[in-house]
């Protein structure tokens, strides 16, 4: 089944047509208006064959939705797309399938087709998986908003938590308020007990008797002089208590018998820190990482000297402990050829039959704690083993001395060394990416780069010569680096290879299945795969 285009027509006029093969404009409306001929003969039937294609059509309202396909297609997976064409354009008009509808949501109508029908061939999907393609739902704005939401709820909470303490205080602090003063009804908790007596005994002798007076005779009146209560107020008092107002404002909260605020903030940012990370729960609850590296030390003409050790880890973290404290792995069978230790907190017996699981469930996982499970080494010396050769060639170059020379000594001196280094991909079924080859140079060898293919070389300009390549795979599987530096051989060596293979290790080592250990529930993991390789040239 070909499907060359999908239109919505109304009589003579094409609405909405998309187009699923290459064609010319010509053509599609070539096609289109011989429809509409073919159409208006009187014929009662929901296709149409012409010399050279075949029309699927089925009427909605006062339009047509057409599919244009060829005569070998067959006719009954045509009627099912024209089906299920009509659903998208009725879900896309909402209210009615009519002209001003159809132009109204021509882009989504679009867009829509081109989720049943891709290149031609329809795709095996339903109406509301092509609804939520069209939505463009974004992962990481509803992870945004659920983030964002979670700090306001937290906000929340807090001031409400701060609200109730300061009401707990204000309706303790009278309680402890003894004798007359400034009273609850105008500032809670200031009164002469919190102030202090002192402070008023202090000042009298400056003050003197007749201040009262000046003051008013109703309220400081002589009987209040008098007054044996435990807080006695004297005539100075008002004076004295008028000048809280200059107090700072932590004196001011400190006499009301409330905390600092800024230690109070300062409190309530140090358990954020400590916090916990929150977990995602658009992400899977575990993470598996296997990481492998293989080292080695070759020779400058090439080829392995000494062995290769590979060793490699299989690290699981736990992101949701409680879907997956005791997260279990079946294993495809593995290479004996390497050597494996398993982790003491795990079964060795189901270790023995390709599953990864703990010996006890008091020893299940903890949240955010990464945790190697197996470990394993191979050592080897065959070349093969590595996936790149290297090929260094260094030699000495020269110059003449001028005319002004001593005639005496040789008539040439060495300036300095030339390095022609050869990389070949020799495994093309692996691709390395990040490779870097770097050759130490001091700043007085003051290398020059001639060529560097592929990627780019560049000197730092203090210690090393760098030759970046991105990318090494079968397509671009060799390459050469030539610079000329001025000092002798011995300096520029060694010098060393890194580079990284991702999705896939030396060490087959794939996982089957995971499973909660008591509930046997399937737990969605994610997991990813690295190998990293370092040689060193010429020690």
């Amino acid at each position: 089944m070909v499907v060359l285009s999908a239109a919505i027509i109304k009589k003579d006029k094409t609405l909405v047509a998309r187009q699923f093969v290459e064609m010319t404009r010509l053509r599609i409306e070539g096609l289109l208006g011989a429809f509409t001929k073919l159409v208006d003969s009187g014929k009662d039937h929901t296709f149409v064959e012409t010399e050279s294609v075949r029309y699927v059509y089925q009427p909605m309202e006062s339009l047509n939705l057409v599919v244009i396909t060829n005569k070998a297609s067959n006719i009954l997976e045509d009627l099912e797309t024209l089906r299920l064409l009509a659903k998208v354009v009725q879900d896309c008009c909402e209210i009615q399938v009519s002209e001003e509808n159809v132009l109204k949501h021509a882009f989504d109508i679009v867009f829509a087709f081109d989720e049943v029908i891709s290149f031609g061939y329809r795709e095996s999907v339903t109406l509301s998986q092509i609804k939520t393609y069209t939505e463009m739902d974004s992962h990481e704005e509803r992870l945004h908003m659920m983030v964002e939401q979670s700090k306001i709820n937290e906000a929340r909470e807090m001031a409400k938590k701060k609200q109730m303490e300061l009401a707990k205080q204000r309706a303790l602090q009278p309680k402890d308020a003894a004798g007359p003063g400034f009273g609850s009804d105008s500032l809670p908790g200031i009164g002469p007990s919190s102030m202090g007596n002192s402070s008023f005994q202090d000042t009298m002798p400056s003050m003197g008797s007749g201040l009262g007076n000046d003051m008013g005779s109703a309220p400081w009146s002589s009987s209040m002089a008098e007054d044996t209560g435990p807080a006695p107020l004297k005539p100075g008092a008002p004076k004295k208590g008028m000048a809280l107002g200059k107090k700072k404002p932590a004196d001011v909260l400190g006499s009301m018998g409330l905390p600092d605020p800024m230690p109070t903030e300062a409190v309530a940012e140090e358990p954020a820190a400590h916090a916990a990370p929150a977990y995602n729960p658009l992400m899977d609850p575990v993470r598996v990482d296997i990481e492998e590296k293989i080292t080695a030390d070759l020779q400058v003409e090439g080829g392995l000297d000494g062995e290769a050790i590979c060793t490699g880890q299989f690290q699981v973290t736990v992101l949701d402990a409680s879907k997956a404290d005791l997260a279990a792995f079946r294993l495809a069978p593995q290479n004996q050829e390497f050597k494996y230790k398993i982790h003491p907190n795990l079964n060795k017996t189901s270790h023995a039959n390709n599953v990864l699981e703990v010996r006890e469930a008091s020893r299940a996982y903890r949240a955010n704690a990464p945790v190697p499970l197996v470990k394993w080494q191979y050592k080897s010396s065959n070349e093969d083993f590595l996936p790149v050769q290297i090929s260094c060639w260094p030699s000495t170059t020269s110059a003449r001395r001028s005319e002004d020379a001593p005639s005496s000594g040789s008539g040439a001196a060495h300036d300095g060394t030339q390095i022609v280094l050869e990389l070949e991909l020799t495994d093309t079924s692996i691709t390395l990416e990040d490779v870097q080859i770097r050759f130490p140079a001091a700043a007085s060898s003051r290398p020059q780069i001639s060529s560097a293919e592929p990627g780019e070389a560049s000197y730092d300009g203090q210690s090393e010569v760098c030759w970046r390549i991105p990318v090494l795979d079968k397509n671009e599987a060799n390459g050469n680096l030539e610079f000329v530096a001025k000092t002798d051989s011995a300096s520029l060596l060694p010098f060393t290879f890194d580079a990284v293979r991702r999705g896939a290790t030396k060490c087959p080592m794939e996982i089957l299945e995971c499973y909660h250990m008591e509930k046997k529930d399937a737990i969605g993991f994610a997991c990813e795969k690295s190998c990293n390789y370092s040689f060193r040239i010429g020690a």
